[in-house]
């Protein structure tokens, strides 16, 4: 079964990034959605298995998504929706937890936070490559 991902951000550089290491440990990406609006109707209508998520965007904040994420998860129960953001959350970790999310990734990214997004889909996704990316510019890389 392939991994079929929908990327929520509302950076273009950031989905590019998301987007290329997903594919990269064998992900096919779906969508990309730079709104809470559109990643809604796009994960209505494609029923991916995976949900990258921005919690900071210009529409709507994440939360809205994650809200509406767990009434449309009431269908797919098992889509791991990973939560990523600049934003520390320290206490309220457990809060978002209980929103929908299943885990979190802190920006800014780096060749450790990548290897961290694989090894944490290797349990649910088997079938993902076990490659670590390479990339130079993913240090920088932030919202």
């Amino acid at each position: 079964m392939a991994v079929r991902a929908l990327i929520v951000d509302d950076s273009h550089f950031i989905r590019d990034l998301i987007r290329r290491h997903l594919e990269r440990i064998g992900c096919q990406v779906v969508a990309e959605a730079e709104n809470a609006s559109q990643a809604v109707s796009l994960f209505r209508s494609l029923k991916p298995n995976l949900v990258t998520l921005d919690l900071v965007m210009d529409e709507a904040g994440g939360m809205d998504s994650l809200a509406a994420f767990r009434a449309i998860r009431a269908d797919a129960p098992d889509v791991p929706i990973i939560v990523m953001t600049a934003v520390p959350f320290g206490e309220s970790r457990e809060t978002f937890l209980s929103a929908g999310a299943t885990d979190y990734i802190i920006k800014p990214f780096n060749n450790a936070t990548f290897e961290q997004i694989r090894r944490k889909l290797a349990g649910k996704f088997p079938e993902l490559k076990g490659s670590q990316p390479s990339e130079k510019g993913a240090e920088a890389a932030h919202r």
